[in-house]
């Protein structure tokens, strides 16, 4: 529950009340950057950047959601933006997106392409999330590696439960496809080569 003596301050331009709201949910954040860029000065980057804008912003966070999804929603904003400018991040499928309007599985429980994801290694996974569009790499990243449930996730995102269920039931789909073809684990960077970003290490 956001102490709400503390975000007035905050809103009213204390820095220390800010860093006070703000600190409890920082390492959350920086995995959050880290398993979209995948470098960790990139990460540290983007995590200063989104710091910097919910500062920005904070006099117009109203508590319709939990600070925790509207710190979520402006790291995510900022991963994605970062990707963009480097040509990192595949182009949005606005089919698929027109597909998901209204959409609701009917099954939203573990699909069999899990099994397919489950046998692969940490840097195939890696790989395969690289190729997805920003909408579904989010809802992977908050689902499976963040551990966020439906509804958070649809309050992070903005979104229905039944887009999100879609989303992520395409996801899953797509990275299933992606680890199944040769072709692309053929074509994995080896540990001299950097995907758009920083070399580090």
């Amino acid at each position: 529950m956001t102490d709400e003596f503390t975000l007035r301050r905050a809103q009213k331009g204390d820095a220390q009340a800010f860093e006070q709201l703000v600190t409890p949910h920082e390492q959350m954040l920086w995995r959050v950057c880290y398993h979209y860029t995948h470098h960790q000065e990139d990460a540290a980057d983007c995590l200063q950047e989104a710091m910097l804008k919910a500062w920005r912003a904070i006099g117009s966070y109203r508590g319709d959601c939990a600070l925790s999804s509207w710190l979520y929603r402006i790291a995510s904003t900022v991963c994605l933006d970062f990707l963009r400018k480097q040509k990192r991040l595949p182009p949005t499928e606005s089919a698929d997106e027109l597909a998901e309007d209204g959409f609701m599985p009917i099954d939203a429980s573990p699909t069999p392409d899990e099994a397919v994801l489950r046998a692969e290694s940490a840097e195939d996974i890696r790989v395969a999330m690289d190729s997805l569009p920003g909408e579904m790499r989010t809802v992977i990243i908050l689902y499976a590696l963040q551990g966020l449930s439906y509804e958070e996730i649809a309050e992070v995102m903005n979104t229905s439960v039944g887009t999100v269920k879609s989303r992520l039931n395409r996801a899953r789909q797509k990275l299933a496809r992606f680890l199944s073809d040769p072709g692309n684990k053929s074509s994995l960077p080896t540990s001299e080569q950097v995907k758009g970003g920083r070399h580090h290490g």
